[in-house]
């Protein structure tokens, strides 16, 4: 049986020529055999290998499927932001190209929407490299510490939101902090949400945009949202 909730995929894109194909049939196919009602939003951000006129050959061989151009990389936060303003579904789910979680995670979470206005995750299962691992503790170590964050993974990929909520938070951030920003607004609102656990999942082409300087970047950037939320 199909969902009843409507749902906004939103991809955000930028030099995944290599992914992106494939990634979007295999999106379009899930969502079509669980939703009667869905839109998959890319958001294209200015890229330069090719990956903006793919997206535009693609959409007409998949109905649902609109393109977004940005039209300059302006950060993974400022794409994220535009596909949360432009979705018109119930629920909205951001889902990357390299597919880092397993979209059968999205059947644990409907039931939970019932009870809370969006179901967060944890990871469950990582199989990155032990510096990465070493990074991402520590990013989330001072994250959860200084924005007061009783979650477990700050940056675990899954999250469905009810599309009223996500719509009404006051965000920011247009870089990768905007994972972190989101689940501070949800505190600073008392959201009532769920966690499940998600297996993180490696991309297996293409080349991740997060470098070994990413984690620095985004404490930074953290420190600089806390200065500002507070003038």
């Amino acid at each position: 049986m199909k969902s009843n909730y409507s749902v906004s995929v939103i991809v955000p894109v930028y030099n995944e020529i290599a992914l992106l194909a494939s990634a979007l049939r295999r999106i379009d196919s899930f969502l079509a055999d669980r939703f009667a009602d869905y839109e998959l939003l890319v958001i294209e951000s200015g890229s330069t290998d090719g990956t903006a006129a793919l997206c535009d050959e693609l959409a007409p061989t998949l109905p649902r499927l609109r393109v977004i151009h940005e039209g300059a990389k302006n950060g993974y936060g400022s794409a994220v932001k535009l596909g949360y303003r432009t979705a018109g579904k119930d629920l909205v789910w951001v889902i990357t190209a390299d597919l880092p979680f397993p979209l059968e995670a999205i059947e644990r979470a409907l039931p939970l929407l019932a009870e809370n206005a969006c179901v967060l995750s944890f990871r469950s299962k990582d199989s990155r490299p032990p510096f990465r691992k070493i990074q991402s503790f520590f990013y989330n170590l001072l994250v959860r510490t200084f924005l007061d964050l009783r979650i477990r993974h700050v940056n675990s990929a899954f999250r469905v939101f009810k599309r009223d909520l996500i719509q009404s938070l006051r965000l920011r951030s247009d870089g990768w902090f905007i994972d972190a920003e989101v689940l501070y607004r949800l505190r600073e609102q008392k959201t009532h949400f769920a966690e499940i656990p998600v297996e993180l999942m490696e991309r297996t082409a293409g080349h991740s945009t997060i470098g070994l300087l990413t984690p620095v970047q985004l404490i930074y950037d953290m420190l600089v949202f806390l200065q500002s939320d507070k003038a």
